[in-house]
């Protein structure tokens, strides 16, 4: 049934406004996970919930959930989640950026991500304002702020408000990087995009585009896209053959694209390092499983993401060398899906894109999480699963943790919790000692 070479700790993300759910319920539903052999939970730390007055943190909200943790034996993956919830696939929750930034926003919409139709995405902070002083400070001081700062003080908050639970309790903190705290542009957010559309490119606020002005000598090109939900073949950019993307200037730009991308990646994950230095916590980094037209020449929604892969360069590679740069794990999603699960008009490959994730992970020497895309409760998503994390393994990729989306009363149901058990125990339960 499954042939695993080490055992995997498996996590379960907590609901996303775990915060207000019941203490009864809650400890009800983590007794049953602690009992089925669940290593611990993921949650998210929202933002908007705990700074909502700049420079002001109130953690309260998620103390009594870290505490029950701690009460019932579970450990907790922590999710910095400087983005918006409601955007994505899932999402049964609205969680905005907080007021005080909303309020910028609107006096300056180029703090946020912009499309070549001029539409900016509320999901998280433009990376062409990583370092401008933008934001109000304590006592709402103008101007005090850029957004790296804002992000290492919330977590140089959250670290000395939680720190008799670091790390016995709280064991992980996933830097949040982007929209759904992925390393990513804002390409295809639910508002805007349907499956399996390329998205649109996010380099159009008046920073970014000036910064990809000065790497290009020109403005970024536009006309990339006619929506976000065309296909590679209805643009000139991304079509095949003739693709602009294929020629050196698209070249250029895509790669120019990646680099704003990875620097906003690089400069977070040194700031976390720094803020959680000695901890003993894992950082871990997510990555988005990108995996229609995967098998289009272009690999468009990949690129209109920012995971720009060519013949001559791959995404990837590089942010799996830049996970090992700084001591993070990778964190992979889709584990869970077939490439034969997908339409054939999508172009899909979603098993091919774990392989070559995990296998630049081992190369590189990172760790390897996964988590899956879509929740699901069937007996072929968790063999995929088991599947998967037995493939990554054989080609030598040291997984880390597996993180199973999400904690709802149908997991735990009658009808359902032997199943869930069973791979729970599959997955993480240790290998027998050979017989002497």
């Amino acid at each position: 049934f499954f042939l695993k070479i080490k055992p995997v700790p498996v996590y379960v993300m907590c609901q996303l406004n775990v915060a207000e759910v019941p203490r009864a319920v809650l400890r009800r539903q983590f007794t049953k996970l602690r009992n089925a052999g669940v290593h611990g939970v993921m949650m998210d730390f929202w933002w908007s919930i705990v700074e909502k007055k700049p420079s002001v943190y109130d953690w309260s909200m998620y103390d009594h959930v870290v505490e029950l943790a701690k009460e019932v034996g579970l450990r907790v993956q922590a999710v910095m989640s400087f983005h918006v919830c409601g955007e994505c696939d899932g999402d049964g929750a609205f969680v905005p950026l907080p007021d005080f930034v909303q309020h910028i926003a609107k006096g300056n919409k180029d703090v946020l991500f912009r499309d070549e139709f001029g539409a900016t995405s509320m999901e998280c902070l433009s990376f062409g304002v990583d370092h401008e002083q933008l934001f109000p400070g304590a006592n709402g001081a103008p101007g005090a702020r850029s957004a790296m700062d804002m992000y290492g003080d919330f977590m140089r908050s959250f670290r000395a408000h939680y720190q008799r639970y670091i790390p016995s309790t709280i064991v992980e903190i996933q830097v949040g990087l982007g929209p759904s705290g992925e390393l990513r542009y804002p390409s295809y957010s639910l508002s805007k995009w349907s499956f399996p559309g390329i998205g649109a490119l996010q380099c159009y606020d008046m920073y970014l585009e000036d910064e990809l002005r000065t790497a290009l000598g020109a403005p970024p090109p536009r006309n990339i896209v006619r929506s976000y939900n065309d296909s590679p073949d209805d643009t000139l950019f991304f079509k095949t053959p003739g693709g602009v993307h294929a020629g050196e200037d698209g070249r250029k730009f895509l790669r120019a694209y990646f680099d704003r991308m990875h620097r906003h990646g690089d400069e977070m994950l040194a700031l976390a390092n720094a803020v959680f230095s000695g901890s003993g916590l894992v950082l871990s980094a997510k990555v988005a499983g990108i995996h229609w037209y995967r098998l289009h020449d272009s690999r468009a929604a990949e690129a209109a993401a920012g995971y720009y892969c060519s013949e001559s360069f791959n995404a990837y590679e590089k942010i799996a060398e830049l996970c090992a740069k700084h001591n993070v794990v990778f964190l992979f999603t889709c584990l869970e899906k077939k490439d034969s699960g997908e339409p054939s008009a999508a172009q899909a490959s979603p098993e091919a894109l774990v392989e070559e994730t995990s296998t630049f992970a081992h190369r590189a020497g990172c760790g390897y999480g996964g988590e899956n895309a879509l929740e699901f409760k069937d007996l072929e998503s968790y063999q995929m699963i088991l599947d998967q994390v037995n493939r990554c393994q054989l080609r030598g990729a040291d997984f880390r943790s597996m993180t199973l989306l999400r904690l709802d009363e149908n997991l735990l149901s009658s009808a359902h919790l032997a199943l869930f058990t069973r791979f729970v125990q599959q997955l993480s339960t240790p290998l027998p000692s050979p017989a002497l």
